[in-house]
C-alpha cells in the first residue's frame, strides 16, 4: 500500500510491506522492530554526472537532510583492485558492537548511554567514471527500516560544521562573539543547518586545543606577545619559576608614548584575574584629546620595589629627552615614591576627585546637619580652585574661621592634604604646570571600566586577559589614527577666521577648539594679563586670551610655533629612532661567556637564550592562586569584576537616603498613576516615563538638577556654587544676555543662599537659570510646565556626537515646586530658547541639529490653539 507523505517537499513515497525473503537481514536485540520500510529509491536515483567525489557526497547528504535522513560515508575504495568508489549509508546502519567483543555490563547500565544503530539497510554507491573526475550514483538498497526524522537537530552527524563554518567560528571566537550569536550567524547562512549549542561549544574547545598545540598558558602567552611584537618583561621567583610581576606594551603604544609623553596617568585596578594580582594601567593623552593605553603591569604586591620595577621598565621604553612632564596618580604612597625615584624631574599631581572623596569619607560623619556639610564642601571646592596664592590664603582663613567648631575636620584637611600636598592639587600651583587639563585619574578609571566590561569575569588567566586587552588596544589605535587624519584633512567652518590660517590642518582640532574659546574671551580680556590668568598658556601650551588680543590688535595670524609641539603632532612617527642600532657587541660577549662556562653553565645559558629566541619554550608558571585561609570555602565562584565599595560610598550610603539619579535607574510601577502628571501639557504626558519628587524647601529646583546630574539631591549647594562661578567667569557675556548688570547681580544674590530654607526671592527662576545650567554642565535642559516649555542648550561648547548628549528635564508644578522628569528616548522636545541663538558662540551651533525633528513634533502635537508658551517672556495675565 503506497501513500504520499505531506511533510516531505521532495515527495518521497512510503511503502509498508511485510518481511520478504529477498531482503536478508538479521537484526540483533538493539534493532528496532521491522514493521514497515520507507522507500527512498526514487529521491536518491539520479542520472546526474557529478564533478568530483565531494560534490556527490554533498548532494547525497542534502537530499537525505531534506527527507529526514542522515547520510554518512560507510566505505571508501581508492581503486587498488576495482573501480574508485564511495559507499554511502544511513547513520543508523549497522549494529552496536561492544568494545573488544566483551560487553561491559556497567557501561550498558550507565544512565544516559545508548545507541542509534538499528541495522538500517539503506545503501548507495558513487562510482568514478573513466573521464576526468566525473562521478555517478547508483542505489543499491533504497529502503530505511525506520521512520524519517521530523527534525535533525538531535543528530550529531547532521550537525557537524563544514570547513567554511569552522572558519567563521574561529574568526568570531577570536572577536569574542558569544556562542549563541555564533550559532545564529551560521544558521543565517544555511537554512538547513541543524547544529546545536553543544556543537558550538565542542568546536570552540577543539579550536582552542589546536591553537594552543599543547603549550602551557604562559608559553601560549609568550608566543602571542612575541608574534604581535609586544615588549614584555617579567620578574619571577627563581625557586619555583612562578611569575611575580608581568609588564607588556603594544609596539604602537610605545610609538604613541614617545610622541605624546607630556602627561601620563597611572592607577591600579583589581578583580581582573584569578590570581588576584593588582593591575597597574598606564595611559596617556594624544593631541586629539583621546586616551591611549601605554602599558599594563600585573604586580605581585603594591610595594615600592614592585612599583619601582614597573617605572624602570616604563622609562626604558622612552627616549632620554622625552620623559613625562606630569604624572597623575591618587595618593598611593608606594607609587608616588617609585615615581619620585625613577622620574625625579617629573611633577606628580594628585587626583582631585579622589581627594574630595577622601574628605567626604573622613569628615561627613562629623557634621550633624546636611546643610552644614554641603556648605563646607562648597567652601572646600572654592579653596581647591583658588587661582592665586593670596586668594588661596584668604579662602583658607575663611574656611578655618567658619568651621572652627569642627576642629577634627579642619585638622584632617590641613594636616592630611593641604600642608603636605597642596602644590599637587590646588589650582594655584597646578595651573603653573602643563597638565593638558588632566588633574584627575578619570582617564585611567574610564579605561579600567571599559576593560572590565570586556573581560566579563574576574577568573580569567593572563592569556585570556591579553586577548581582550589586545583587541581593545587595536580598536583604540584605529580611532586615534582616524582622529589624526580628521584634524589634517577636515577644516571646520568655525575656524575660518583669518587668524587661524597658519594652524588649520597643522594642529589638532581639540587644540583649535580651546584656542577658539580663548579667542572669544580676548574681546573682554584685551591685553590685560592679570585678568587673563594665562591658564591656557601654562597648563595647555596654547595661546591665551591676552596673547590673542595682542595679535588681533597688531593684525597678525596666530603663529604655529606659539602652539606647543604636543598639539602639532598628528602621527605616531618618531624622529629619534636610530637605524644603526645593532647587537653585535652583545652577541660577541655572550659567545665569549658561553666559551668560558663549564658544562652546567653552558646548559643554563643556552636555556636562557632559547627562551629569549623562542618565548613559547618558557618554563615559567603562572602565580599560585590566592585562597582565603579562614572560613568555610564557598562552592560558588565569584566571577564579578565589580570592585568592593570604597569608604566614601559606605559613608554616603549610611548618611543619605537612596533616590534614583538617572533615567535608566527609574522603574515605573505598573498601573500606578504618576504624581503631578496633570501639571504638564496632555500632549507630552504619554512620553513621561517617571516623575521624581524632591524636598520642598525653596531649593527644590537646584535639588532636582543635582539629582539629575548624579550628585544626589543633597548636592544642591554645589549646584548653586557652580552657577555663581559660571556668572562670575563669563560676567560680561551674561550681562549682554540678561540685558543689564543689575539683573546679573540679582541672579548672583538669588544663587548665594545656603541656608536650610530658601525664601521666595532665592528660588530658581527660569528661563534665566536654564542658560546657566546648560552651559555650566554641558547638558541639554528641558523645562516643562503647564504654562511654559523650553529647551536650553550650552552657549559656548562644541557639540559632541548626539550619542554623547546628556538630556535632563525638570518640571515646574503647582506654580511653586520643581520636580525631576524622565522622558522616553522618542519624546518631542520644546523649542529652543531664543536667547541661545542670539548669544551662543559660533562653535555651539551644532547642538541644535539633532533636536530639530523632535521640536517639530512638539510644535505639531501642541497645535495652534495651545495655551502653552514656547518663548522666554510671557505675560501671566494673558494666560
Amino acid at each position: 500500500m503506497a501513500f504520499e507523505n505531506s511533510e516531505n517537499s521532495v515527495g518521497m513515497s512510503f511503502k509498508t510491506v511485510e518481511k520478504e525473503d529477498n531482503i536478508q537481514r538479521n537484526f540483533d536485540n538493539n534493532a528496532a522492530p521491522l514493521q514497515q520500510l520507507v522507500d527512498c529509491s526514487d529521491v536518491f536515483s539520479s542520472n546526474e554526472i557529478f564533478c568530483g567525489r565531494e560534490a556527490l557526497i554533498e548532494w547525497a547528504r542534502n537530499v537525505g537532510k531534506k527527507n529526514g535522513f542522515v547520510i554518512v560515508i560507510k566505505r571508501s575504495d581508492k581503486g587498488d583492485s576495482r573501480k574508485v568508489r564511495v559507499t554511502l549509508a544511513c547513520e543508523r546502519g549497522g549494529t552496536y558492537r561492544h568494545a573488544k567483543n566483551k560487553p561491559n555490563v556497567e557501561a550498558l547500565n550507565r544512565k544516559g548511554t545508548g545507541t542509534k544503530k538499528c541495522d538500517c539497510p539503506f545503501k548507495i554507491i558513487g562510482v568514478k567514471l573513466s573521464s576526468n573526475d566525473d562521478w555517478s550514483v547508483r542505489v543499491v538498497c533504497g529502503f530505511h527500516n525506520h521512520q524519517a526524522a521530523k527534525q535533525l537537530e538531535g543528530h550529531s552527524y547532521a550537525g557537524r560544521l563544514s570547513d567554511g563554518e569552522k572558519t567563521i567560528l574561529s574568526d568570531m571566537t577570536k572577536n569574542f562573539v558569544k556562542p549563541r550569536n555564533i550559532l545564529l550567524s551560521i544558521k543565517n547562512h544555511d537554512e538547513y543547518h541543524v547544529s546545536t549549542m553543544k556543537t558550538i561549544y565542542n568546536a570552540r574547545h577543539k579550536h582552542r586545543l589546536l591553537n594552543n598545540a599543547g603549550r602551557s598558558q604562559m608559553q601560549q602567552l609568550m608566543k602571542e606577545l612575541n608574534e604581535c611584537k609586544y615588549v614584555e618583561w617579567h620578574g619571577k621567583d627563581e625557586s619555583n619559576d612562578c611569575v611575580r610581576d608581568l609588564f607588556w606594551a603594544h609596539p604602537t603604544s610605545i610609538q604613541l608614548l614617545n610622541a605624546f609623553c607630556s602627561v601620563l596617568i597611572m592607577d591600579c585596578t583589581y578583580k581582573t584575574n584569578r590570581y588576584r594580582l593588582p593591575l597597574l594601567e598606564i595611559v596617556g593623552v594624544t593631541s586629539t584629546n583621546l586616551t591611549f593605553s601605554v602599558a599594563f603591569v600585573y604586580l605581585e604586591a603594591e610595594r615600592v620595589d614592585n612599583y619601582t620595577w614597573a617605572m624602570e621598565k616604563l622609562q626604558s621604553l622612552m627616549f632620554a629627552d622625552r620623559l613625562p612632564n606630569v604624572i597623575v596618580t591618587d595618593r598611593e604612597l608606594a607609587l608616588m615614591n617609585a615615581v619620585r625615584l625613577v622620574f625625579p624631574t617629573t611633577t606628580n599631581l594628585l587626583c582631585r576627585w579622589h581627594i574630595s572623596k577622601n574628605v567626604l569619607a573622613n569628615c561627613k560623619k562629623l557634621f550633624e546637619r546636611k546643610e552644614k556639610w554641603e556648605a563646607f564642601m562648597s567652601a572646600w571646592s572654592v579653596l581647591v580652585f583658588s587661582s592665586k596664592e593670596d586668594e588661596y590664603e584668604r579662602n583658607l582663613r575663611s574656611l578655618t574661621t567658619d568651621y572652627y567648631t569642627y576642629p577634627g575636620v579642619v585638622k584632617y584637611v590641613t594636616e592630611s592634604w593641604l600642608t603636605p600636598y597642596k602644590e599637587r592639587f590646588v589650582a594655584t600651583w597646578t595651573d603653573k604646570v602643563m597638565h593638558l587639563g588632566n588633574v584627575t585619574t578619570n582617564r585611567a578609571e574610564s579605561a579600567h571600566a571599559k576593560l572590565k566590561r570586556h573581560l566579563g569575569s574576574s577568573q580569567g588567566d593572563f592569556e585570556s586577559s591579553w586577548n581582550v586587552i589586545n583587541a581593545l588596544i587595536e580598536l583604540q589605535h584605529t580611532e586615534i589614527k582616524a582622529s589624526f587624519e580628521r584634524s589634517i584633512s577636515i577644516v571646520e567652518h568655525q575656524f575660518n577666521y583669518a587668524m587661524f590660517k597658519e594652524l588649520r590642518g597643522m594642529v589638532s582640532r581639540a587644540s583649535l577648539n580651546m584656542i577658539l574659546m580663548e579667542f572669544k574671551r580676548a574681546t573682554q580680556v584685551e591685553i590685560d594679563k592679570g585678568i587673563c590668568g594665562c591658564v591656557n598658556r601654562t597648563s595647555y601650551g596654547l595661546p591665551c586670551a591676552h596673547e590673542l588680543a595682542e595679535l588681533i590688535k597688531e593684525g597678525r595670524t596666530i603663529p604655529l610655533d606659539s602652539v606647543h609641539s604636543h598639539w602639532r603632532k598628528l602621527d605616531t612617527a618618531n624622529d629619534n629612532v636610530s637605524s644603526e642600532l645593532t647587537i653585535t657587541t652583545e652577541i660577541d660577549s655572550i659567545l665569549r661567556q658561553f666559551a668560558d662556562c663549564d658544562e652546567a653553565g653552558k646548559i643554563a645559558l643556552k636555556r636562557k637564550l632559547r627562551e629569549l629566541a623562542c618565548p613559547a619554550t618558557t618554563s615559567m608558571f603562572p602565580p599560585l592562586e590566592k585562597v582565603k585561609g579562614k572560613g568555610r570555602p564557598s562552592l560558588k565562584i565569584n566571577l564579578s569584576t565589580k570592585r568592593a565599595p570604597s569608604l566614601f560610598e559606605i559613608v554616603e550610603s549610611a548618611h543619605d537616603s537612596t533616590l534614583p539619579h538617572t533615567a535608566c535607574s527609574v522603574k515605573v510601577p505598573k498601573e500606578k498613576k504618576l504624581k503631578y502628571i496633570k501639571c504638564f501639557p496632555h500632549q507630552i504626558r504619554k512620553h513621561i516615563v517617571n516623575i521624581v519628587d524632591v524636598k520642598a524647601d525653596g531649593h527644590c529646583g537646584y535639588r532636582s538638577i543635582a539629582a539629575l546630574l548624579g550628585m544626589g539631591e543633597d548636592g544642591w549647594g554645589k549646584v548653586r556654587q557652580d552657577l555663581v562661578h559660571e556668572l562670575h567667569t563669563f560676567h560680561d557675556e551674561y550681562v549682554q544676555l540678561f540685558g543689564s548688570i543689575d539683573r546679573v547681580a540679582e541672579l548672583v544674590y538669588s544663587l548665594s543662599c545656603f541656608d536650610s530654607f530658601a525664601p521666595y526671592d532665592r528660588w530658581m527662576t527660569l528661563p534665566d537659570m536654564g542658560h546657566l545650567i546648560a552651559s555650566r554642565y554641558n547638558v541639554v535642559l528641558v523645562h516643562l510646565s503647564i504654562r511654559q516649555c523650553l529647551t536650553y542648550l550650552p552657549l559656548r561648547s562644541v557639540s559632541p556626537s548626539p550619542l554623547h548628549h546628556k538630556l535632563i528635564a525638570i518640571g515646574f508644578v503647582e506654580d511653586c515646586h520643581f520636580v525631576q522628569v524622565f522622558l522616553d528616548s522618542t519624546s518631542p522636545v520644546p523649542p529652543i530658547a531664543c536667547n541661545w541663538r542670539n548669544y551662543r558662540y559660533q562653535c555651539a551651533r551644532g547642538w541644535e541639529i539633532p533636536y530639530v525633528p523632535r521640536i517639530k513634533a512638539f510644535r505639531s502635537s501642541l497645535g495652534t490653539n495651545s495655551n502653552v508658551a514656547t518663548q522666554e517672556t510671557i505675560h501671566l495675565d494673558e494666560t
